[in-house]
């Protein structure tokens, strides 16, 4: 599931479809474990064909929103059995009530992982990998508040960081959730311009925990860091 690479792609009809539909399973207008509506009636609210609708039930199938059962019809999973790792049901999720619970277990899990990412960092980085955290960090300092590369660059530094623990689980897990962190990161930078510098020095800490081969301090100040963040986030919401 992990491995599916087929996203909503909103210009297709049948994506347009599906991502109508993801939505109201993810925001709960369609409850977990319901019955969606019959197949002509999908079909005559978006005017579409039975392919199209059945390559849209393909897409939701594939995150594991739904499954098709005969004689029952098409069901909503419960919730255990969605990919919530997919790009489009965090973005949906994100966008829905929900919202704040989600980001709220992204904190748990990040603080389960990237402190023990940057303790590993600061015993197996190679150079390399050290200039790429290096290099991020500096994207950091030099971008200009308000504008994207203030996320990128953010996301960019705890990818680095990821990559450099040389855990290859650690490493997938950043790419997994990018969209999760650019989220996240958006919450939190939208505090203010302030909490945002307030920030640099604390990656700055991470690094250099990193940069001296020193796994103990990488581990306590990444974890500082996401403490902060994750009070701050809370105090955005």
């Amino acid at each position: 599931m992990l491995n599916n690479k087929r996203r909503v792609t909103k210009r297709s009809l049948y994506g347009m479809v599906a991502n109508a539909l993801g939505e109201r399973i993810v925001s709960g207008q369609y409850p977990q474990g319901s019955i969606l509506p019959a197949e002509n009636i999908i079909m005559e609210e978006f005017e579409i064909s039975r392919t199209a609708l059945r390559e849209a039930f393909k897409v939701l199938a594939a995150k594991g929103l739904i499954q098709s059962k005969p004689k029952t019809g098409t069901s909503v999973n419960f919730k255990k059995y969605w990919n919530m790792l997919d790009p489009d049901i965090l973005n949906w999720s994100f966008d829905t009530s929900s919202g704040k619970e989600l980001l709220e277990d992204l904190f748990q899990i990040r603080q389960a992982i990237e402190p023990k990412a940057a303790f590993l960092a600061a015993q197996k980085r190679t150079d390399e990998q050290l200039a790429a955290i290096e290099t991020a960090y500096y994207k950091m300092e030099a971008a200009k508040y308000g504008t994207d590369e203030t996320f990128y660059s953010d996301l960019e530094f705890h990818q680095a960081i990821l990559d450099a623990s040389g855990n290859a689980f650690m490493d997938s897990f950043g790419t997994m959730i990018e969209t999760a962190l650019i989220r996240s990161f958006n919450v939190t930078t939208n505090r203010g311009e302030e909490y945002w510098l307030a920030s640099l020095p604390m990656h700055k800490a991470v690094y250099l925990g990193i940069k001296e081969a020193n796994p103990e301090r990488a581990r306590f100040e990444m974890a500082s860091l996401l403490n902060v963040t994750d009070e701050g986030a809370k105090q955005a919401l």
